[in-house]
């Protein structure tokens, strides 16, 4: 969920990724399941790898009905040992229109052993293309907005791009930038590269390849 990644927790959760393969059972359920191997686990222009490569892989659940759940669980380092951080997700999208769709959902961030777990939670708005969400952690009491845009470049090809703004309840706010270039191998293999930047860190790469099945 965060590769994708985390651009948004509905971001990492998909962070490059431009195909996904699922399998459909009677009833409109749907289950896919991803993996993947980064060069850095960049979560809003900040590694959490402290610039070494992570693990990462989820399990998806969707219904026709708009109802979705899923499990994603990356490794990630604070800045001693390695440790794993294990997210829960859930959520309801629905179309207003062909071009215009609202996703509403939770993220239950939880870090194996050290602690700090945290509870999320989105307003998401795609128009014409262009994802915007508002979230708001109940935990830390901060929010954080942000805006994404894809643009195919050919049809294996595509730039995703993306902007976001934290405003914590203490401190000041930092704003954060992003651009990934995914090349899409086949409907289950994605490679690809980004480089992000935040307002008080310097600018951070990752290159990793994703396998959706």
């Amino acid at each position: 969920m965060k590769t994708l990644i985390k651009t948004s927790a509905i971001a990492a959760l998909v962070l490059a990724t431009t195909s996904v393969s699922a399998v459909e059972f009677e009833g409109g359920h749907e289950v896919s399941f991803n993996a993947s191997l980064v060069s850095n686990y960049i979560f809003r222009g900040v590694t959490l790898s402290d610039e070494d490569p992570a693990i990462q892989g989820g399990v998806d659940y969707a219904h026709n009905s708009g109802l979705y759940a899923g499990i994603w669980a990356s490794s990630y380092d604070d800045g001693g040992d390695t440790e794993v951080e294990v997210d829960w997700y859930a959520g309801y999208s629905f179309n207003l229109s062909d071009d215009v769709s609202v996703d509403i959902g939770g993220v239950r961030y939880y870090y194996a052993d050290v602690g700090g777990h945290t509870t999320e939670w989105h307003v998401a708005l795609d128009l014409y293309g262009i994802g915007t969400a508002l979230h708001y952690d109940q935990t830390l009491e901060s929010w954080y907005g942000e805006a994404n845009y894809d643009i195919s470049l050919t049809e294996p090809l595509t730039l995703s791009l993306h902007g976001g703004y934290a405003e914590p309840d203490q401190g000041d706010g930092a704003y954060d930038l992003m651009a990934t270039l995914n090349y899409s191998l086949n409907d289950n293999i994605d490679l690809y590269g980004g480089i992000a930047h935040h307002e008080e860190e310097d600018e951070t790469y990752l290159v990793g390849v994703s396998v959706y099945f």
